[in-house]
């Protein structure tokens, strides 16, 4: 086909898709093409990148009026705010999927690439040696246990008596876990770390208390009665079967 061909062909697959009732469709982006994309989408603000499965999740904003340091090395992106960094492994695997104009894009690895070495219960994993920043690579790294294939939940922290009391936790079930370390949690306020195999977002803020509201900007939330679902990703965002999540893309509301 020509190039005027494929461009007419372009504009009628959304007629087509919606004809066939294709809820999802892949975009047409490689990965020089999507490190472009999302680097110019952060330098715009245009919109918020979560990691994370239902309940379990961390936000990094862009919005104009905010500083945000984007750094590309091949297909790695960084981005770095105040109070929130966010790591990016954009590889020729990685794919975008759309589910209608204007809303979210999901990306997503092939399943068998995409698997995370996460925990059923609380567990200790060392020194966070892929922290983003070298300042943050000796503190201890503990993986909350929210058993999900494709994305975990950590803290991070150098506070000795948080990581003894997490130790202490060591193998216990999430729910069973964190009435016994809720409070020191919100007292430390350790890093959040939540990653899957192509994403990682730090969070640093506080902690907010129960009944707080988060505060503005970066932020995650732990929910227990999200978390019961099991649920890798909403039902609605749910890429081909032969994809499995590892970010997604959520444009500013106009």
């Amino acid at each position: 086909m020509s190039e005027s061909q494929r461009d007419a062909l372009w504009e009628k697959l959304p007629e087509r898709l919606a004809a066939l009732s294709v809820r999802v469709r892949l975009l047409p982006m490689i990965r020089d093409e999507l490190v472009d994309w999302v680097a110019e989408g952060i330098e715009a603000g245009s919109g918020t990148w979560v990691v994370g499965a239902p309940g379990a999740i961390a936000e990094f904003p862009s919005r104009s009026e905010q500083t945000i340091r984007v750094d590309i090395d091949g297909g790695v992106l960084t981005a770095r705010r105040s109070d929130a960094s966010l790591r990016l492994f954009l590889t020729e695997k990685v794919r975008a999927f759309a589910f209608n104009d204007g809303g979210p894009i999901v990306l997503g690895l092939p399943r068998g690439r995409a698997g995370l070495a996460s925990a059923a219960g609380l567990r200790s994993l060392g020194p966070d040696t892929a922290a983003i920043d070298e300042a943050q690579r000796n503190e201890q790294l503990f993986d909350m246990g929210i058993g999900r294939q494709y994305t975990r939940f950590c803290v991070r922290t150098g506070d000795e008596v948080l990581v003894s009391m997490l130790s202490d936790n060591d193998g216990r079930h999430w729910s069973q876990a964190m009435p016994l370390i809720q409070s020191k949690l919100v007292d430390v306020g350790p890093h959040r770390v939540v990653e899957s195999a192509a994403a990682r977002i730090e969070v640093f803020t506080k902690i907010p208390l129960p009944g707080e509201l988060s505060p503005a900007g970066a932020r995650t939330h732990f929910l227990p009665e999200f978390l019961k679902s099991g649920e890798e990703i909403a039902a609605g965002l749910s890429p081909p079967d032969y994809a499995a999540p590892v970010a997604i893309f959520y444009p500013n509301k106009t």
